[in-house]
């Protein structure tokens, strides 16, 4: 796509959009061989050419229109025509919204494209510059003969070259006294200061102010430091960064409304923008800018011309130094082996690796990067040009680092429609680059990122179980996809494992907590609670497979909640006891049909009382009581949600829940059968507290012990305790005296 197609593209896309959704001016601007192509819009003057068709469209109506109704008739078509337009380009936006995205995203590439062209372009013109102006022969030989035609001697130019040096290492140090951070300043040879100068920084998007900085432009770069407030001392600024020349282009920012006196700094993958104090100052720092760049590209092709020529030349001694040799020159001389010369490839490395980082070919990158890492590991010779290179491959290194992990950063304007699968290709660059933790850490905040949006969409519509279910379905089954895309980047990495079962914990954490707000409310029954957490249980599980067990952690969050609400139950239920053993007459229980019967038979039989027709007198009579009856349904009800919730640290609980609505049963059978009132019904009552004892606890102790593992001693201590109201009551329980006191010392 060429630069002119997309201006066809943005003039379509300024007349589809409606004017409500533009800013009051907009303005494209691309950089192609230094040259700015500008599309700009501005609404003022269109405003008045409305107002001006306006008035004369209103001034037609009223010529033509006669009366009210007929003027309200045009309002009218005109609302009409107007909400069809409305309509007309909104369905024209979505229509295309899909062809506004792509055509975004290639503006984007576009532009970084035409930036490095622009950036390469001014490279190429400098260096022809500077090859117009270079001899064939290089540099100029200094002459021994000054100014004033004296001739002078070599210790004076070694006398001058060392002031220069120790001018030199003067002011960078006192750079160092100023700016904290930057030690290794002196430790590039040969680099000088060119430019100085306090700058305002500005947003490259909003064009806000964002700090005040103190720039130094160095023959080989340009370092930015911040100012420290409030600090006293020869330190006032802080090092921020550091750009190399080399890889650094300036552009011109032309005045606006908002900013003036600004250019513009490209260093890949960075923008900034600084604002000079006044046009004189922005000029110097533009004239410095271009001055240092192309006194770099000529001392560059000046060491390549020098390399080339020495290379070239052959090894052989002057005339003069043949003859002074105390050596014969017809013997055999030992060959010297000239240096090899450094593949192109490996000193195009530097652009190459830009290249394949803007056009985020990050695979091209890698390998190359690897590439030139094995050439440097063998190559260990101290040449400036590998020292160079070195630096920049190690630079290049950091940037396609920080470009990677940009691809894993979380934002609210990211899209997360690629989930994991998009992020694997990252990842597995990162970890080959050696940054597994920081890939590892970006790798989870984007699967909580995923997670909180997958979440969210879950409604609490309907009954608690079937939001409970679907929630919970909806995180474990995320977990599930997310530790087998965890175990595939980070397969052989313990470091990374331990970090993710902590993430994992404290997700489950946040799921725990929301779920105990929603089902652990004061009127939530036992069953449902059981119903709630069986199905979390069940839906935890499918981590095991996987390797990771989270149902320890599950239950630990859950323990405290369920101790309270098994605790709330046990207390309704002995008050839901005693309420209706009030109206306990102790009468038989009258099915009124042998329909009923059967029927009755049958549910008794499903929750497990198989036994319970030995009672059955007569054709539709019970040798129980409604109460036992309903009690017995309700404590096996209570017993089955007890054992879905028990676990190793609820058994006590559980065990005093059981224990305490069954207790509160058998003793009103005990007051009912030592009161007068019931003298008549006794052989009655000791028939139902017979079944209870009998039938109701064995079956409970059985169901007990299978769930468990092992038999409930509480229920045990129950049965021995009141065995005795199966018998007559003349037989009372022997109990054992206790005494008060061990012992009579005290008394």
């Amino acid at each position: 796509m060429t630069v002119y197609d997309i201006h066809k593209v943005l003039l379509l896309l300024l007349l589809v959009i409606p004017p409500p959704l533009w800013k009051r001016s907009v303005r494209y601007q691309w950089v192609v061989n230094n040259h700015e192509m500008l599309i700009t819009r501005d609404y003022k003057q269109q405003d008045s050419c409305r107002i001006l068709g306006f008035q004369s469209d209103v001034k037609e109506l009223s010529q033509r229109c006669v009366g009210g109704q007929e003027l309200q008739q045009q309002r009218q078509k005109i609302q009409t025509l107007a909400d069809e337009t409305n309509n007309q380009l909104k369905k024209n936006v979505y229509q295309n919204y899909m062809q506004f995205i792509e055509t975004a995203k290639e503006i984007s590439h576009l532009e970084s494209e035409m930036y490095q062209l622009s950036h390469m372009l001014s490279e190429q013109r400098s260096l022809l510059s500077s090859l117009a102006t270079t001899s064939l022969l290089g540099d100029k030989i200094p002459s021994a003969i000054d100014n004033d035609g004296a001739v002078g001697t070599p210790g004076e130019g070694e006398e001058g070259k060392e002031e220069e040096e120790e001018e030199r290492r003067r002011k960078l140090a006192a750079i160092l006294e100023k700016v904290e951070g930057c030690v290794t300043l002196l430790e590039t040879p040969g680099r000088t200061i060119i430019h100085e100068g306090d700058l305002l920084e500005l947003d490259p998007i909003e064009n806000g102010a964002l700090q005040r900085v103190h720039a130094y432009l160095f023959s080989d770069g340009y370092m930015i430091a911040s100012w420290i407030p409030n600090r006293r001392g020869p330190v006032r600024y802080k090092f921020e960064a550091m750009y190399e020349l080399g890889s650094l282009a300036v552009v011109n920012v032309r005045d606006m409304s908002s900013v003036k006196m600004a250019f513009k700094l490209l260093a890949f993958p960075d923008t900034r923008v600084f604002q000079c104090t006044s046009n004189q100052s922005k000029k110097e720092w533009l004239d410095k800018f271009e001055q240092a760049k192309k006194a770099r590209l000529a001392q560059d092709q000046l060491k390549r011309e020098s390399t080339n020529i020495t290379e070239r030349s052959p090894l052989r001694p002057s005339h003069s130094e043949s003859l002074e040799s105390p050596s014969n020159p017809f013997e055999d001389a030992d060959d010297s082996i000239p240096e090899a010369e450094l593949p192109e490839w490996l000193l195009e490395v530097p652009e190459d690796l830009d290249v394949c980082i803007a056009q985020r070919h990050f695979e091209e990158a890698y390998n190359l990067l690897e590439r030139a890492r094995e050439f440097l590991d063998k190559n260990t010779t101290t040449d400036p040009v590998i020292t160079d290179i070195r630096r920049k491959v190690e630079a290049r290194v950091k940037a396609l680092t920080e470009v990677l992990m940009k691809e894993l950063e979380v934002s609210p304007d990211k899209s997360l429609q690629g989930g994991l699968r998009a992020a694997r290709r990252a990842v597995r660059l990162l970890n080959q680059l050696g940054r597994s933790t920081q890939a590892c850490d970006l790798f989870l905040k984007l699967c909580s990122c995923i997670l909180k949006t997958q979440l969210k969409r879950v409604k609490r519509e309907g009954a608690t179980i079937l939001y409970v279910r679907q929630i919970g379905g909806i995180f474990f089954s995320n977990l599930t996809d997310m530790t087998r895309e965890f175990l595939r980047a980070f397969p052989h990495s313990p470091s990374c494992a331990s970090a993710f079962v902590v993430w994992a914990g404290s997700e489950l954490t946040h799921l725990t907590s929301h779920l105990i707000k929603q089902i652990f409310m004061p009127q939530s029954s036992i069953t449902m609670l059981a119903e709630c957490i069986t199905c979390v249980r069940i839906q935890c599980d499918q981590l095991c497979e996987l390797g990771v067990d989270l149902r320890y952690q599950l239950d630990g969050l859950l323990r405290t909640p369920l101790t309270r609400a098994l605790r709330d139950a046990r207390e309704k239920l002995v008050d839901a006891v005693k309420l209706r053993a009030a109206e306990d007459k102790w009468r038989p229980m009258n099915l009124q049909s042998k329909a009923g019967l059967t029927k009755f038979l049958q549910e008794m039989s499903d929750i497990g009382i198989a036994s319970i027709h030995t009672y059955v007198t007569g054709d539709c009579w019970l040798g129980l009581t409604g109460n036992t009856v309903a009690f017995s349904k309700l404590y096996l009800t209570l017993l089955e949600d007890c054992l879905r919730l028990a676990t190793p640290e609820l058994l006590y609980t559980v065990d005093e829940v059981l224990s305490g609505v069954f207790q509160a049963q058998i003793l009103h059978v005990e007051a009912s059968l030592s009161s007068d009132k019931y003298k008549a019904e006794s052989k009655f009552i000791q028939k139902n507290a017979g079944f209870l004892l009998d039938t109701l606890l064995t079956l409970a102790e059985h169901c007990y012990e299978e769930k468990i593992g092992n038999p409930c001693a509480k229920f045990s201590r129950l049965r021995d305790d009141y065995s005795w109201l199966k018998k007559d009551t003349s037989i009372k329980k022997s109990v054992k005296p206790v005494t008060k006191y061990s012992t009579t010392e005290y008394i």
